[in-house]
């Protein structure tokens, strides 16, 4: 099993028997109201869906803090050509929400992106009522592309300059001991 442990965060590589828990998890509506798909996910969208990622272009991750399964972290659609991909976060657990959980997982998968994976560009879609997130992913340097201002699913930009410059980004890494 593939494991990523780094910043006090492990991220275990996402394996069929977790797929029921993350349907779980994305089926409440704490977590789906932040989603483009909303619809209810069945078990058998869910199997079909992992079938569909399982794969080198898609990387998914169960957060694990402190022992504890507590949200899912990816990077989908990655093209080894362009030198692109999608990541994507979320946090289920309460008790991680307000904490630096997902600041230490997104470090953990952006030195996988942009060290292991040589990734040169990220691409997000926020919804545009998501400020939380707007405001999150704003801190690791992403930017609204152009274009986006009245669009409900908004893309947003990383590129590996803007990682390199990110005065943020190095100060979290300080602070969680990289």
């Amino acid at each position: 099993m593939m494991e990523l442990t780094n910043y006090g965060i492990t991220l275990r590589r996402l394996t069929e028997d977790k797929i029921e828990m993350v349907r779980q998890w994305r089926n409440d509506p704490k977590i789906q109201q932040y989603m483009e798909f909303r619809d209810y996910i069945t078990p058998e969208m869910q199997a079909a869906w992992f079938k569909r990622i399982n794969n080198d272009n898609n990387y998914y991750f169960i957060i694990v803090y402190e022992g504890k399964e507590v949200g899912l972290i990816n990077v989908k659609d990655v093209d080894y050509e362009q030198k692109t991909g999608e990541p994507g976060i979320f946090i289920y657990d309460d008790d991680c929400l307000d904490s630096d959980v997902a600041i230490r997982a997104s470090l953990c998968m952006g030195d996988f992106i942009w060290n292991v994976l040589q990734m040169e560009k990220m691409y997000i879609h926020i919804m545009r009522d998501n400020i939380r997130a707007i405001k999150y992913n704003s801190l690791f340097g992403y930017k609204l592309a152009d274009g986006q201002e009245g669009v409900m699913n908004q893309l947003y930009v990383l590129t590996r300059e803007d990682v390199k410059n990110n005065k943020r980004t190095k100060q979290f890494k300080k602070i969680f001991n990289k």
